[in-house]
């Protein structure tokens, strides 16, 4: 064991006792639980959910935000000491300035892009900034005078940005998108002050919370930065929501600021725990470590991070180790989310069901045209788990005649072609 790893061992000694005193027996014990345990462990590497002080208290300041992790296991996060930086933070703890920004730019959420470079919300400058890593020049990605301030960022696997915008005066929010080449498009408004936003590990549902109404709205996501299918995910009742992340099972990390905790919500919207943090003002969440387990939150009531430790990866970093091929490939080798049997029987008379199948959970819509394609009704438009699934449709009394009905989800669509006869 060499004598860096003594100090840091050391260090994170005292940090979790409390304690000046070192003893020889106390540090013993310290040393035997932790050797080859990995610099994300302070205890036990698997005792789960259990939040630790990471950096020490002030070190940012109360508008510490981001916070994202690159592939070297550094955290980084805005307000390194004062506002308009970004700090870095080592696996060990250690911070340090990273970058100065350009006078007039606050940044607020961080993402990594598939390219390596770190992309900022800047809220104050209304720009999305781009981080060169190696030379650390700044540039501005996107620049949109109409945003009220670019808080949060998502980024999918092909590299679209999904930012929240906040409008804090006027209680509303909105979702712009901002494509590959820095255009940016409005795509949802009216969702209450938007705040934290995040995507599936599927990259085909986009999650936004309404920070003041304690609301997770979800949406249909498609490939090319479409939404549809708005639904409440969740209500979390009267508790002041901030930043939130996936992890690869696709649950919710959602931080809580208001009540000094982070909410693990499922993919069909059920709280399967609370963790409760050792400080109260929790403002976003990050996954990091050398596995992607570990949870960085950053503290803005103590200027600090706090970690814990989970089950699985998050979806981000799984993202970002596996880079850009190997995300494009696994996309498109993704199964369906649906497959439409058909119906039976066909030809029929007065009745006939159609059958389909969801291979994951997801917002549907089943309708059905006549020949001109007027929509004559609407069988089924809900959130459904994957399954097979059957809707009889009556025809009641409408002519003979070809009609055809239509399965939408995640912005695909197919049809099939049924004869009714008299």
């Amino acid at each position: 064991m060499n004598s860096s790893y003594f100090t840091l061992s050391r260090r994170n000694f005292l940090r979790q006792t409390g304690s000046g005193l070192l003893t020889t027996a106390s540090y013993g014990v310290f040393l035997t639980k932790n050797a080859f345990a990995g610099s994300n462990s302070i205890l036990d590497d698997e005792e789960l959910y259990v939040s630790r002080t990471f950096t020490a208290k002030n070190e940012f300041t109360g508008g510490i935000e981001g916070p994202a992790c690159d592939k070297d296991g550094n955290l980084y996060a805005v307000n390194y000491g004062h506002k308009g930086t970004i700090g870095k933070v080592t696996s060990e703890g250690e911070s340090s300035l990273f970058v100065e920004l350009p006078e007039g730019s606050a940044g607020n959420g961080i993402r990594f892009h598939s390219d390596g470079s770190m992309l900022i919300a800047d809220y104050v400058g209304h720009n999305i900034l781009r981080v060169d890593m190696i030379t650390h020049e700044i540039s501005v990605y996107a620049h949109e005078p109409a945003m009220s301030q670019p808080n949060d960022l998502a980024i999918s696997d092909n590299d679209i940005i999904y930012a929240s915008d906040p409008n804090w005066s006027e209680s509303s929010g909105r979702i712009w998108r901002i494509d590959t080449d820095g255009t940016t498009t409005v795509i949802a408004s009216e969702l209450g002050i938007t705040n934290g936003i995040e995507i599936n590990p599927e990259n085909n549902i986009l999650y936004a919370n309404d920070t003041k109404k304690s609301n997770v709205w979800a949406f249909d996501l498609s490939v090319d930065g479409e939404i549809s299918g708005k639904r409440l995910l969740i209500n979390l009742g009267s508790q002041w929501l901030d930043g939130m992340r996936c992890d690869i099972d696709g649950n919710l990390y959602v931080t809580v600021n208001s009540k000094g905790k982070v909410v693990k919500v499922s993919p069909d919207g059920t709280i399967s725990r609370e963790i409760k943090l050792i400080g109260s003002g929790p403002s976003n969440i990050a996954f990091g470590g050398t596995d992607g387990r570990t949870c960085y939150v950053t503290m803005a009531d103590n200027g600090n991070i706090e970690t814990f430790r989970v089950e699985k990866p998050g979806r981000s970093w799984q993202m970002y180790q596996d880079g850009p091929v190997s995300r494009i490939a696994e996309r498109e080798n993704q199964p369906q989310i649906f497959n439409l049997t058909g119906n039976f029987p066909n030809p029929f008379n007065a009745s006939t069901i159609i059958e389909y199948t969801l291979t994951k959970n997801a917002l549907v819509e089943l309708a059905v045209f006549n020949i001109a394609g007027q929509k004559i009704t609407t069988l089924k438009k809900e959130y459904q788990h994957s399954g097979r699934y059957s809707v009889r449709w009556n025809a009641g009394n409408l002519p003979s005649g070809a009609y055809f009905y239509a399965l939408t989800s995640g912005g695909i669509t197919k049809s099939g072609r049924m004869v009714l006869v008299r």
